[in-house]
């Protein structure tokens, strides 16, 4: 079946922001007098909801309280917006989808706010029907955001195809039923994306070319 929508990851797919989380990560660490992440060694355990990355690189959970991790986290990458650009050609191809007709949305796990902005910056806005993000900056799984949009357009899940970066992406697509396309220059290693058996492509270019 052709797809008709198309539900965007915006975090490490559209966004090329990768950098400046390992950044806003290893300005924690520091404070805390832990030791920091390589890019490498961030794409390799990187993992929803974002709790699980706090505590694989050493943060007390048990005893910091998570939601100033988050708003700390947050503020850290907001520091590092130099870092922080659109992937190559992601304009052109979201200009290439909506004149082949593909309804465009968001389904992040970044706060609503942050993300409304973000694509306010870039001039992107227009390009999507519907926008959905988290309540909170907490990055928790956006599975319910996917169930949301099914019930906001009313197409049957076959119709949609989820682009995305992260293993988590996957997991959101196939649970909602989504047909899913994942990209490798994110926040997740190829290896590990390539694992999940779905199709991966190195860029939004190739992954465009084949649609």
């Amino acid at each position: 079946m052709a797809y008709k929508h198309i539900a965007w990851d915006w975090n490490g797919t559209l966004l090329r922001d990768a950098e400046a989380c390992v950044r806003a990560v290893n300005r924690m660490l520091a404070k805390r007098n832990m030791g920091t992440v390589s890019m490498e060694e961030y794409r390799t355990i990187i993992e929803f909801p974002i709790r699980n990355l706090y505590f694989k690189t050493g943060f007390d959970l048990e005893n910091e309280n998570y939601g100033a991790i988050c708003d700390e986290y947050i503020q850290n990458y907001i520091d590092n917006v130099s870092f922080i650009s659109l992937q190559k050609d992601a304009g052109e191809v979201l200009e290439g989808l909506r004149n082949k007709g593909f309804h465009q949305h968001i389904v992040s796990a970044s706060g609503s706010d942050i993300l409304i902005h973000q694509l306010e910056s870039y001039g992107l806005r227009s390009y999507f029907t519907y926008i959905l993000g988290q309540s909170d900056n907490h990055a928790d799984s956006k599975e319910h955001l996917a169930k949301r949009l099914l019930d906001l357009t009313g197409c049957p899940p076959e119709e949609v195809l989820f682009i995305g970066d992260t293993i988590h992406d996957f997991e959101v697509a196939s649970r909602a039923g989504f047909h899913c396309r994942l990209v490798a220059n994110g926040h997740c290693s190829k290896e590990r994306l390539e694992a999940t058996g779905s199709p991966v492509y190195d860029n939004l270019t190739a992954l465009y070319q084949d649609l």
